[in-house]
Parts: C-alpha cells; structure tokens; sequence
C-alpha cells in the first residue's frame, strides 16, 4: 500500500505543477495579455487540476490491483512509479529552468530545427536523472528510491507553492479586474446621417503594399476616392502601444504599467470626446483592447468581464497548449501547435481574424440603418503572421506576406462594397491604415505603415500624396474630416521636410523604449537618429 501512496503524491505534485502552478503563474507573468482575471479562471484551473488529478489515481489505483493480483513480478507498478518520477523531475527543470531560449509567441511560425544547443542540454538533464535514479536503485534499493521519490515531489510542490504564493503577493494577480469585453454588436450598423469608419489592418507595411498596387491595376480602383500616403510614420513598432496612441495622440513612454496608460490614454482621447460632443456612438472592435475603469462606458459594443461565460474546451485547448509548449523537451515542443496565446478565443465576442470579419461582411450584407451618428474603429488581422491566407482568404499552409497583403486588400474591397450597396460609402469619412509596418527581422524597426484616408462626398481616381506624415498628426486630421474635409485638404501644414519621432523597442521586452527622430523617408530605418531619449521602466 506504501507504494501506492508513493505513486498518489507524485502524481499530486505533477498535476500541481502542470495544471495549477503554471497556468496561475501564467496569468500571473501576463496579465494584461488576457480577458479575464483570476477570479473568472481560477476555477477552470482548478477543475482541470482536479479532473486530471483523479483521473489519475483512479488510475493508478486499478494498475496497483491489477500488479498485485494478475502479475508474478509485484516490481511493475514500481517500475512505472519511478518512470513517471522521472518524468516528473525532468519535466519540472525543463519547464522551470530551460525556459530562457523560449520562442516568443507572436504568431510567427517556429524554426524547431534551429534549438539544437537546447535539444542536447535536454537530453543531457534527462539521462543525467535516469542514470541517477538507476545509481540510488542499486545503491539503496527499490523501496527506499520510491520513499525519496515522493519526499522530493513533495519538496518541489514546496518550492512551486512557495513561488506562487510570492508571486502572487508581488504582483497586481489577485486584483479584481474592472475590464471589458468587445462585442459584434452593432457592426452591422451605419448612420443615415454621418458616420466615421476606421478599418484598420494590422501589419501592412507600406512598402509592399505600394508594390502589389502599382502592379495589379484593380486594386488601385479599390481605392479609388482615396488618397494614399506611403511615406507615413508610426509612433510603435507593435500592436500593443500602437492602438490607444493612434486613438488618442498620447504616448507611452513607459511612466506607468501599461494597462494604466492605455486606459488613461483612452479616457483621456481629445478625438473621443469631439466625438461624443458631436452625438456619434462609439464602437471599437479589438480584442485585444485594455480600458479599465469607467471612461468606456462611451462604448456601445461592450459587455462586462464579470458577464462573460467561458467556452471551456476552448479555454483548455489553449491552457494545454501553453503548458506542452513550456514543459515539453524541446524536441518535442512543437507538438503543441501552439502560435500564441490565444484565450480571446474561449468567449464569445468580436474576434479579429481575418477570415471571421469576412464572413461576417458577405453574411451580413445589409446594414442596419439609425440616424445617429456613428463611429466604428475595426482591428482585422490583416498581413499578420501567420501567412495563412491566399488573396481570396481561403486558409492556406506556408503562405507568403504579399499573399497576407493581398488578402487584406480583398477584405477591404469587401468592407467598402457593402457600404457602397447600402448607399452608405459618400456620407462616411473612411480611414483604411495599418497600426505598424512589417519587418522579417523583429528587432528591425518596422515604422512605416499604410495610411489610405476618404472624406465624406468625395470621388477621384486613387490620389497619392508624398507628404511626410506622421501618426501624429492624425488626431488634427480626424477633426478635419469631422469639420467636412476631404482628403487632399487635410495635412496643410505638413512641409515637404520635417523631423519625425518614433519609440522603439523589442516586442516581449517593453519595459525598455528608444525614443528616435528622422528627417528622412519613413522606410529608411538605418537612417533613424536616437535622441537619447530612454524610456525604462
């Protein structure tokens, strides 16, 4: 019976590890990375702990009476203790202590081949602990090895409780959060009287974009009304910064925790509140947005996080996937088939998938008509990685980035068409624009996005302007278009030659920012100047 309670408290400190430890930690480590708080997921963590738990000794339990009264050699079922002791030790250094070299989750696919340093230090840790287990076999005998194998499970589940509960002291994880999650409602309604339309795709980066236009003639009759500035600059080589800037013209500059800024800055958006003063509804359709506090209550698409029912096969088919990619040898990580850390998927709400807004386009082809003024701002995946779409948004493997370009101008064409059908294209202004441009290289500065802008009542062939525009000029440009302006009026004041600013950093690595200036073409990143400017927090 001894040995069972042995095989009970390592499985115990396994599934601790795996299923409760870590996807607390995870939260913990990320928190502005998901929608709910710990209140909502704690006890879908815990289920999962505890379903897995017992299964687990139930288990056990019918293997331990089989060994003893099916099978001659009573060793088996010792046997299989130590192996998953061993599997236990090796998967807790390997998820605790070889984590360094992770590969960053942003949706970018993951060259597996390329971690062969970590492959060999893997398997080094694994044979290290089978020949030391095989070494205390032989030295002080099966039983006991079983004994010291659950005083050091339970020595680890020490150490993890300790960690969590530091953790979790330390840091803002057991804050309740005020949050809001984006919803569908409303995106199929346009105002008979004036309405302003953001659709913006993230990831296009200007450049290619300019290229597959030049090359491909109806294209540019997609844009026709539009007038095109290529040598745009953003303020953020990333989503994160990049959205509640453009919305509000404020900057980080890394004084306060990021959920603190983009709430603030949203509260405190000049364009919102010319917005709200001249009676347009507001709706912002991003799942990736953070505004705590009480400033969005301005939104009309918005339900409360407390409200929100969680799908949870979806919820654990992520939460498994982050804990195999963590804790699995390297070898073996990209069985997980994990891209990023998609929990937005576990609720239902506007998702920003590329395919998913074009169904909803082609599904929902007549609008809702209302008569007060109405404002949407529409995050779509746009050329962002994974290449996964050819030009006709059918789901493909191994696609290119000018596939993704392409497909993002086919979505467009089918957003501006709808309105176009529903005799509400000339009473819009319509921006199309990208948060950021593209670059292979992560750490290469990626500053020059898509900025494409249509006032209302407004009919040309597609109008290129050269003007060196910056993202911040565009709260100016959005009251200019409030004020009836078209396309070719707005940015008067821009000259030919003008210094610009950007803040850079690397994506996973925030919390240190590089203010720079440029006078040249927004894409000539080497010739970007440091101002010295630091930005650490």
């Amino acid at each position: 019976m001894k040995k069972l309670i042995y095989s009970y408290i390592i499985t115990f400190a396994l599934c601790f590890m795996l299923f409760l430890y870590e996807p607390i930690m995870m939260y913990a480590n990320n928190i502005n990375d998901f929608w709910f708080d710990l209140g909502i997921a704690f006890f879908p963590f815990l289920k999962l702990f505890l379903g897995i738990f017992i299964i687990g000794v139930l288990l056990l339990t019918l293997l331990y009476f089989l060994n003893s009264k099916l099978l001659k050699n009573k060793n088996i079922f010792s046997v299989l203790i130590i192996i998953e002791f061993i599997c236990f030790l090796a998967t807790y250094i390997q998820g605790n202590y070889l984590i360094k070299d992770l590969p960053i989750l942003d949706g970018s696919a993951i060259a597996w081949s390329s971690f062969t340093k970590e492959n060999i230090i893997t398997l080094f840790v694994w044979l290290f602990i089978i020949i030391l287990t095989i070494f205390c076999i032989k030295k002080v005998k099966l039983e006991n090895t079983l004994k010291y194998a659950s005083f050091l499970s339970l020595a680890v589940f020490a150490m993890l409780t300790t960690s969590l509960i530091s953790t979790l002291m330390t840091t803002d994880a057991l804050k309740s959060k005020d949050g809001i999650n984006i919803t569908n409602e409303n995106l199929d309604t346009i105002s008979n009287n004036d309405n302003f339309l953001i659709f913006l795709v993230d990831a296009i980066d200007s450049q290619t974009f300019n290229q597959i236009l030049q090359d491909n003639e109806d294209y540019k009759k997609v844009f026709a009304d539009f007038t095109y500035f290529p040598d745009t600059l953003s303020a953020y080589p990333f989503t994160r910064d990049s959205i509640p800037y453009i919305l509000s013209g404020i900057w980080n500059k890394n004084e306060q925790e990021f959920s603190d800024y983009s709430s603030n800055a949203l509260n405190n958006s000049p364009f919102f509140a010319e917005l709200t003063n001249r009676n347009y509804q507001i709706n912002l359709y991003d799942d990736e947005l953070i505004w705590n506090g009480k400033g969005h209550d301005i939104l009309q698409n918005i339900s409360s996080i407390k409200n929100s029912n969680i799908d949870l096969t979806s919820f654990y088919k992520q939460e498994l996937k982050y804990i195999l990619f963590k804790y699995l040898p390297y070898n073996l990580k990209k069985y997980s088939r994990i891209e990023y850390m998609n929990f937005n998927m576990s609720i239902e709400k506007f998702r920003w998938n590329n395919d998913l807004i074009y169904e909803n386009l082609k599904d929902n082809q007549t609008l809702r008509k209302v008569n007060k003024n109405q404002f949407q701002f529409v995050h779509a995946e746009g050329g962002h990685v994974p290449f996964d779409y050819d030009k006709d948004l059918n789901k493909i493997e191994n696609g290119t980035y000018g596939q993704k370009v392409e497909a993002s101008i086919t979505l467009i064409k089918t957003y501006l068409e709808r309105l176009k059908d529903n005799n509400s294209y000339d009473n819009s202004n319509i921006i199309i624009m990208a948060d950021h441009g593209f670059a292979f290289d992560l750490i290469d500065p990626r500053f020059n996005p898509i900025l494409l802008i249509k006032g209302k009542n407004e009919h040309h062939d597609l109008e290129i302007s050269n003007l060196p525009i910056s993202y911040e000029d565009l709260q100016s440009a959005y009251i200019d278009l409030l004020d009836n302006k078209k396309s070719d009026e707005l940015f008067a004041n821009i000259p030919e030659k003008r210094t610009r600013k950007l803040i850079w950093y690397i994506y996973g690595r925030e919390n240190h920012m590089v203010e720079f200036e440029t006078n040249d073409k927004a894409y000539e990143s080497n010739k970007y100047k440091a101002t010295g400017n630091i930005y650490d927090r």
